[in-house]
């Protein structure tokens, strides 16, 4: 973007050039100034100048701008510039700098031409002010609506969407459909040939489905090899189903490797499937089990009397009951560090459920499901127990402020026999109550209630730690923080990711911080990915971190290792 403006229009303006030298301390305090000589050497430059170039004025005193470019503008960007000041007038456009750290920064500038006797240019002076922030919302709205791997929509964008669609049908009494579908046996893909190969696969996915997309931008992945397409036209369902189905008649190729891959779809149909996105997201859930029963590729539309429809449900409950009651549940371990020290804090324990029919399971995948039939009550009590136990058993080599965080829901604290329930465990397991910790998701907090608020006084007079997990998501009142008498706050991963390409999440991540403070609270970094981000986590002081970067998941017996060894 650039902008030429008529040099006499500054002239009309009468300022000498003594004048505007003084106009330029003016705004030193608020403004990016530097002043070159016709060459484009620099001649002076302020402190906001310094602070955003991470340049001192004696690194830039001498220098050209050229210790400033990203690369990210061509040669003809500045050609055009100086073609424009050299003529005497002034230029204005928007300019991305590359600090010294290495960081990119956007800046609008303004260069005004400042003429001799001869009536050409003798000096410049630049004034800028920093647009970064601005500049990089379409970047932040992109990584917080569309998947990293694939480029697709996510399921924030897809919620948005469907909600979109809802309202409009509403109005106009009309109809949409919703495609939901994975891949048949995606997980052997992974295991036979290497998660590199997996990952590339579901990126060519991802590019196939763009070019059938007749509707731009509706095709959504929600997960590992889950993926929904939103169809307004619903005289176009088994058309659009062929489309889908045709992507997967061509073999995949990726290094030495060649295989050919098959789906199963579902469809569910607005209003008559479903009115909200979850039962809309079951109907076709179910149709597309209904499909993978068919055997390769192949699709259904839902049916409320379709045979079969309610068997995986049933299968999946069945399945569960029995992991509970065999003890075939699994528990791994996260562990959580001392950000400014490195000292190990605890760790965090995630329940892991692996099925001879069904493979490995995500907690997305059964929880949730685990809520609709009744078993999240027993999930929950069944992981503060066996973390209770692990505990006990890790005390021998750990510090006695060594905790143990779980993840509760809100259903099971809400229980009427969830408080007698904690503190049996804590009796049978004799476990010192101060090295556990619960952890509520903030999206919970927002059905917070005089009976939840009450049973979280009740946890707290036990000695055990409260803690909000995922804060920042919940855009809910911000009152429970001084209602509940909770010890840290876990800031969501959406925050602690890019922090160097957004700055408005180390933004956001500061005034966590700051809030934090007020409140005597810790604030905690869940799912560090990279060192970069971990440095500035530690700059902006926040408490404790934890991450594939420091440590993947562990199994028990890893956790007992790595605890010895750093004894």
């Amino acid at each position: 973007m650039q902008e030429v403006i008529d040099s006499n229009v500054l002239e009309s303006m009468d300022f000498t050039y003594e004048q505007l030298v003084d106009l330029k301390a003016a705004l030193d305090k608020t403004s990016i100034v530097a002043v070159t000589d016709r060459t484009g050497k620099i001649l002076k430059v302020n402190d906001q100048f310094c602070e955003i170039s991470k340049y001192s004025k004696e690194e830039l005193i001498g220098q050209d701008h050229r210790i400033l470019n990203s690369g990210f503008h061509p040669k003809s960007f500045f050609k055009e510039m100086w073609r424009t000041i050299g003529s005497g007038e002034t230029w204005q456009g928007e300019v991305c700098n590359r600090a010294k750290d290495g960081s990119l920064y956007w800046v609008k500038t303004t260069i005004v031409p400042f003429l001799d006797d001869t009536h050409k240019p003798q000096q410049y002076i630049s004034i800028r002010t920093d647009i970064t922030a601005q500049k990089n919302i379409k970047k932040i709205a992109h990584i917080a609506y569309h998947d990293d791997l694939t480029g697709l929509p996510n399921r924030r964008s897809l919620t948005r969407r469907i909600e979109s669609e809802i309202e409009n049908c509403r109005r106009s009494q009309k109809e949409f459909a919703l495609f939901f579908f994975d891949v048949n046996r995606f997980k052997n893909i992974n295991d036979s040939l290497g998660h590199k190969i997996g990952d590339l696969f579901l990126k060519e996915l991802a590019n196939r489905l763009k070019q059938i997309d007749i509707q731009t931008n509706s095709f959504y992945r929600l997960n590992g090899d889950e993926f929904v397409y939103v169809l307004e036209d619903v005289k176009l369902i088994y058309e659009m189903a062929d489309k889908i189905l045709e992507v997967f008649k061509e073999s995949f190729i990726f290094e030495k490797y060649e295989f050919y891959a098959s789906v199963s779809l579902g469809v569910s149909i607005y209003p008559e499937h479903g009115e909200s996105i979850t039962k809309l997201l079951k109907t076709a859930d179910i149709a597309m089990y209904v499909a993978k029963a068919k055997k390769g590729n192949s699709f259904s539309i839902y049916k409320k009397k379709m045979r079969g429809t309610n068997d995986r449900f049933l299968l999946l409950e069945t399945k569960l009951h029995k992991a509970l009651r065999e003890n075939t549940l699994d528990l791994h371990f996260q562990p959580k560090y001392k950000l400014q020290t490195g000292e190990l804090a605890g760790v965090e324990a995630f329940i892991r459920w692996t099925d001879e029919e069904l493979g490995q399971m995500k907690p997305e995948q059964f929880i949730p499901f685990a809520s609709q039939c009744g078993l999240i009550q027993d999930i929950d009590q069944w992981v503060i127990i066996n973390a209770a136990k692990r505990m006990v058993a890790l005390q021998a080599i750990v510090p006695a402020d060594f905790k143990m965080a779980v993840n509760v829901s809100v259903d099971s604290i809400k229980e009427a026999d969830f408080i007698a329930s904690l503190t049996a465990i804590l009796t049978s397991t004799k476990l010192n109550p101060k090295q556990l910790e619960i952890e509520i998701s903030e999206l919970s907090m927002l059905d917070t209630d005089s009976q939840l608020i009450e049973k979280l006084h009740q946890i707290h007079a036990l000695d055990i730690t409260i803690s909000i997990d995922d804060f920042g998501m919940g855009y809910s009142s911000l009152n429970y923080l001084r209602e509940i008498p909770i010890s840290s706050l876990k800031i969501d991963n959406a925050f602690t990711q890019h922090l160097n390409l957004v700055p408005a999440n180390a933004k956001m991540i500061a005034a966590i911080v700051s809030l934090a403070n007020a409140l005597n609270l810790q604030v905690v970094a869940e799912k560090v990915e990279n060192g970069e981000d971990l440095a500035i986590l530690k700059e902006l002081k926040c408490a404790y971190v934890q991450g594939v970067y420091l440590n993947e998941p562990l199994t028990f017996e890893a956790l007992v290792s790595y605890l010895k060894s750093i004894k």
